[in-house]
């Protein structure tokens, strides 16, 4: 009798422990494009993008805004050490839209005293939580 195998799933950010889950599946935001990870995947390092991280458990999905980090895969283990992450289901839409026109008009500012990567930062973060959670009501 064959037993299914399962991924543990760990996110880490540097504030707190994120997940710690027995899953199916792993889409990971790897810099170089969408990295799935299956049991039994090969021992793997990857450096993380800004972008969905996905896991599944039973056909059913869960997403995560993922703000960047690395992941270490390992003996059927993900070890996700994430910059920041927000579940897909817990951002808040307004307060998202809220940050994009702040980070907006903080880049269209002439001659303002700004930190222009750190506003292009926050941009991306709030337009990435955004898509994860519209994608998350279809």
């Amino acid at each position: 009798m064959a037993t299914n195998k399962k991924i543990r799933l760990q996110i880490t950010t540097p504030q707190r422990p994120v997940l710690d889950k027995e899953v199916d599946f792993v889409v990971l935001p790897a810099y170089e494009g969408e990295m799935g990870v299956l049991p039994g995947h090969a021992p793997y390092v990857a450096i993380l993008n800004f972008g969905e991280l996905r896991y599944t458990i039973d056909s059913q999905e869960e997403t995560f805004a993922l703000m960047g980090g690395l992941a270490e895969i390992a003996n059927n283990e993900v070890s996700v050490f994430a910059e920041d992450i927000a579940l897909a289901r817990e951002v808040d839409e307004e307060a998202a839209k809220q940050k994009i026109a702040q980070a907006k008009a903080s880049l269209s500012a002439k001659g303002a005293d700004i930190d222009m990567e750190l506003a292009e930062i926050e941009l991306k973060k709030a337009l990435l939580m955004l898509k994860v959670k519209n994608k998350k009501k279809k």
